[in-house]
């Protein structure tokens, strides 16, 4: 068993829960929080100090949560590791009691199996543990993208992706978390409303 985070951490990400955490397996994405089921050791002190009860056992889901478990596996090998309390999100108030909220996260985890390999499309985003990502066929090293301003780098993502069509966004492991974030939060600011995310192994 493993707790899971659920729809009503979307908008909010109140983050009483990492600070009681003793194996820091929480994991911060732009919206919400996640669970690593891997390294969650089913202690439960996390579940009560959640303000919005956003976190339950697994095996104690509603029926239209069971698809967090999925989710807080697959996006826990993408988003960043969160070891301290921080503020929530500034509308966290205003989001706290509404009900649908999947819909903010602008994002579908892929489990289509039959689709095994990544061809590098206009819209398909590489991020791979060697170092490259690979935007539009074009391969960029992140340690050369690091020394380059933000802006331009969000320009390049602007010039080679078309909001019409689906963004595919496959990370490989869980290497290179920062990168991660950083185009997922630049996905959601610029309204990419089509958003998928693949872990590759």
């Amino acid at each position: 068993m493993a707790y899971v985070v659920t729809e009503s951490c979307i908008k909010c990400k109140y983050t009483d829960c990492v600070e009681v955490c003793p194996v820091d397996c929480f994991y911060e994405g732009p919206e919400f929080l996640v669970i690593h089921p891997e390294e969650c050791i089913d202690c439960g002190l996390c579940e009560p100090e959640c303000p919005i009860e956003a976190i339950k056992a697994d095996d104690e889901l509603p029926s239209d949560q069971i698809e967090f478990i999925e989710i807080n596996a697959k996006l826990a090998d993408v988003y960043e590791n969160i070891t301290e309390a921080k503020e929530p999100l500034p509308d966290a108030d205003e989001f706290k009691d509404i009900q649908d909220k999947k819909k903010f996260l602008n994002i579908e985890i892929n489990n289509d199996e039959s689709n095994q390999n990544i061809t590098e499309n206009s819209n398909t985003i590489l991020l791979y543990d060697n170092g490259e990502i690979v935007i539009n066929n074009s391969k960029f090293k992140i340690d050369e993208l690091s020394s380059t301003d933000n802006i331009i780098f969000e320009n390049t993502l602007l010039d080679n992706l078309n909001k019409e069509n689906q963004v595919c966004l496959n990370v490989e492991g869980k290497a290179y978390h920062e990168w991660a974030m950083k185009i997922m939060e630049f996905l959601q600011k610029n309204q990419f409303v089509d958003v998928q995310i693949k872990t590759l192994k």
